[in-house]
């Protein structure tokens, strides 16, 4: 397998915008370190950044990334942007929104060698009403609704990104099993997010045998579930060993499988980050 991470843990999500400078090379000092520093074979880079900054992460930035890449020889994935998107959305004009804006995302890119692009199908207002609407007609309806509006942007981002690298992520709501057809139809591959599986009771290694041949990224996080005055409430992005997923096993099931893509590390943090490495040093 290829062990990578994100530059979130070393470099933040915080951005100052007024100087663009000092945010690019901070940001190209994680890969830097990512690489070097903690031995990884690949990068994640967000491209909500891209997105959201444009003014600090502009065409230069992902040229000198394409240098560092060249210079070192990690390889790259690609989280395409999610906040405030919806390619999932009923909402058609909002659809469109996101699928262009995926796209441009995509552009961005371009000077770098990217093997695999992460999606995240479908947006929050998809995931919160899939987790309140109990009625199984309504629900049904409701899902078969966005299994459309999903279909057209898988079409539509075909037409840009080669669908063999291209990766929907499983997300916290709802069921994944209901997208997998159309997955399939498509030729599309999974990123299988463990932690986000804690949401709905776990069940990462029973989706790992049933899907693997189509899961070519992992995200590796860990998540714990607790009840505060009769609530349930999930803590995900944790550093392995921090919550209640067995990855031992996990990663026991995947040396099994001969497993051989792309693992990232998603923590937020340098000191989870570098727990997280200890603990697959162990596990392996």
């Amino acid at each position: 397998m290829k062990l990578g991470t994100t530059t979130i843990p070393i470099a933040g999500w915080v951005i100052n915008s007024s100087d663009p400078d000092g945010m690019r090379q901070k940001r190209l000092e994680a890969i830097r370190r990512i690489v070097t520093g903690y031995g990884m074979d690949a990068v994640e880079m967000s491209l909500d950044l891209g997105l959201v900054y444009p003014e600090v992460f502009n065409d230069n930035f992902y040229q000198s990334a394409a240098g560092l890449q060249r210079e070192l020889g990690f390889s790259c994935t690609v989280h395409l942007p999610f906040m405030w998107l919806d390619c999932a959305s009923l909402n058609e004009t909002i659809r469109q929104a996101s699928v262009e804006s995926i796209r441009r995302a995509y552009e961005l890119a371009d000077p770098l060698h990217v093997d695999a692009w992460i999606l995240h199908l479908w947006g929050s207002t998809t995931i919160q009403i899939s987790e309140h609407m109990q009625e199984s007609v309504r629900r049904r309806m409701f899902l078969g609704a966005v299994l459309e509006q999903a279909e057209k942007s898988l079409e539509q981002i075909n037409e840009f990104i080669n669908p063999f690298n291209l990766c929907v992520e499983t997300l916290e709501a709802p069921d994944f099993d209901f997208i997998i057809p159309s997955l399939q139809k498509y030729n599309v591959q999974i990123c299988l997010d463990v932690g986000h599986l804690a949401w709905q009771g776990g069940g990462e290694l029973s989706f790992l045998e049933r899907n693997f041949e189509q899961i070519r990224e992992i995200h590796l996080h860990d998540a714990r579930v607790e009840e505060f005055g009769g609530e349930r409430k999930i803590f995900d992005h944790l550093a392995l060993g921090k919550g209640q997923i067995d990855y031992r096993n996990f990663m026991q099931k995947l040396a099994e499988f001969e497993y051989k893509e792309f693992v990232i590390l998603e923590n937020n943090s340098q000191n989870d980050l570098e727990q997280s490495i200890a603990r697959i040093e162990d596990y392996m």
